[in-house]
């Protein structure tokens, strides 16, 4: 290992001190970020939940509404039904009035008649042979007049029982309506209930819509190096280990790690200050993204080392990326090493990194021996 990487410091984003002990700030503000993350991940769930809730809520208040509504609607037409009702009941009771009083008179007429059958039996058992029949009329008419009078009491009772039934239908009829006044009213409350619930819903929703987006930022922000905007080295392993094995299932195991180290950041760091030494690194990271995709892996290791993993390219094309690197940060007066490695089969992340590393060191020792 060079003297440079072995004695490096400084630069904001260092995970390490000179010695490897430690914690640098950026590493603890990494941390901190993660627990903010976390935190905010929480949040997110238990806004979610809330909002879960409240829609279950707002459900319910719209099912109790309508069963309201429905049996407001039943009721006006119980009510309907039994105004009708009542209306029938009335014109029973005038037509049995009518009826009993018709039948009064009759039975009165039958008594008349029968009084003066009385009074004719009478002349025939003084005057004609005919007094047996006549009083067998007489007796007739008098049988005919109690009928009636009795067909008249049962009509009276009949129409005293209809006037009752028509009172108690009126008051079933107004009691309806008051309940149906009720039960319309309190629709009107459940679906303003409702309507709140649904606007505290849609609220609790934003807010578990923009905890999850702090949420992300901060995962991002936890996980990104503030100076270079490399991934940093333990969020950056652990994405390495999924870019090999997404190599594995969809490009056949090819995927080459470029181990790279910005030359002279120590010196730049002494002799020129650490802004031109964070200057210097910003370069490196603004080259290196001209010359790799979007989606390529890019790590910040600590310090001056720096990790690319190209998923789907040859050696051959990621040494000509990384050619076109040098060239452009030759003309800025910067240089970096780079060391490659290849997947095989069998290899983890950490022995991915390692081999780059060596071929990196490698490297340096033979153009040391040059």
């Amino acid at each position: 290992m060079s003297d440079d990487r072995r004695e490096v410091s400084g630069n904001d984003g260092d995970p390490r001190d000179a010695k490897g002990h430690g914690i640098s700030l950026g590493a603890e503000l990494a941390r901190a970020r993660e627990r903010a993350s976390l935190s905010r991940g929480h949040a997110a769930v238990n806004r979610e939940g809330i909002a879960d809730e409240r829609d279950e809520s707002s459900a319910q208040r719209d099912d109790s509404s309508s069963q309201r509504d429905e049996s407001s609607v039943r009721r006006d037409e119980s009510s309907v039904r039994r105004d009708e009702s009542s209306v029938r009941r009335d014109e029973f009771s005038s037509q049995r009035d009518k009826s009993s009083a018709l039948r009064d008179r009759r039975a009165e007429g039958h008594d008349l008649e029968a009084d003066e059958l009385d009074d004719r039996d009478e002349l025939a058992d003084r005057h004609t042979l005919r007094v047996e029949e006549l009083r067998g009329r007489g007796q007739s008419g008098r049988r005919r007049a109690a009928s009636n009078r009795e067909r008249s009491r049962q009509d009276r009772v009949e129409a005293t029982r209809d006037r009752r039934h028509s009172v108690s239908d009126r008051a079933h009829a107004g009691s309806d309506r008051q309940h149906s006044e009720d039960d319309r009213e309190h629709a009107g409350e459940d679906r303003q209930r409702s309507e709140d619930d649904r606007e505290h819903a849609g609220e609790d929703r934003g807010h578990a819509s923009n905890d999850r987006s702090d949420a992300r930022d901060d995962r991002e922000c936890a996980g990104t190096d503030d100076l270079t905007g490399a991934r940093r080295r333990g969020v950056g392993l652990e994405e390495l280990d999924n870019e090999i094995q997404r190599a594995r299932r969809e490009s056949g195991g090819r995927l080459v790690a470029a181990f790279c180290d910005v030359d002279g950041l120590k010196s730049v760091n002494d002799i020129d200050g650490h802004a031109e030494g964070d200057a210097l690194l910003r370069a490196f990271a603004d080259g290196l993204r001209r010359q790799i995709r979007s989606y390529d892996l890019f790590v910040r290791l600590g310090g001056d080392e720096f990790l690319c993993a190209l998923p789907n390219v040859t050696l051959v094309e990621a040494r000509e990326r990384f050619d076109r690197l040098r060239a452009d940060l030759a003309g800025s007066g910067g240089s970096v090493s780079v060391g490659y490695a290849e997947l095989r089969d069998g290899d983890s992340a950490e022995d991915l990194v390692s081999r780059a590393d060596g071929a990196l060191l490698a490297g340096r020792g033979h153009h040391a021996r040059r």
